[in-house]
């Protein structure tokens, strides 16, 4: 997500007064808006994320934490794995807006055991697009690597934190206690698998 130009000041600022707000606080920087990957992630309404060329100062971060919460009352996020840095714009805490945005997108996925892998269920919307695979032998719910690599692209996540939260999901949207969660595999590709 490299975004290497600038914007002159009339067709930036007018844009997204926001922007403009976190630009001056973080002065000198140029913010922009960053759009999500609308292919790979469903409604992200409860998101607003801002990109900067420059690398995020924690003064200035704690400066526009601040304001934030007081003038707008959003929280603020920030992703420092990026090139510059990402700043992200939540009503409610990160943790409770992303089980918000599990919720929106992947709360009324269908159940049924799995034909491949005997004694396992699948969640999906439709057949062979399957979004979570639970391992009932060791109580290990796989979840879709899109799902995965949104709270560590966009909000910096470590997986440790992402097990969290997606288990705190899984716990109170579909009565799971599990071991843990992971990404991606289970003897193969199982987004694919009936």
């Amino acid at each position: 997500m490299n975004m290497r130009y600038i914007k002159t000041y009339e067709s930036f600022y007018n844009k997204d007064n926001m922007a403009r707000d976190i630009a001056m606080i973080l002065d000198p920087a140029i913010v922009e808006i960053a759009e999500f990957d609308e292919t790979h992630y469903k409604d992200t309404s409860m998101f607003r994320v801002y990109v900067t060329e420059d690398d995020l100062e924690s003064v200035s971060l704690e400066k526009l934490r601040n304001y934030m919460i007081e003038e707008h009352g959003l929280h603020l996020t920030t992703n420092t794995f990026t090139e510059g840095g990402m700043i992200v714009l939540t009503e409610k805490p990160i943790e409770d807006t992303c089980i918000d945005w599990l919720n929106v997108n992947y709360s009324k996925l269908e159940a049924v055991e799995s034909k491949n892998y005997k004694g396992n269920v699948i969640y999906r919307y439709k057949p062979k697009d399957n979004i979570l695979f639970h391992d009932m032998t060791n109580e290990k719910v796989y979840i879709n690597s899109n799902i995965w690599s949104f709270f560590e692209d966009y909000f910096g996540m470590e997986d440790n934190e992402i097990q969290e939260l997606t288990m705190k999901w899984l716990s109170e949207t579909y009565n799971l206690n599990l071991t843990t969660t992971r990404f991606g595999f289970y003897h193969g590709r199982f987004e694919k698998c009936e």
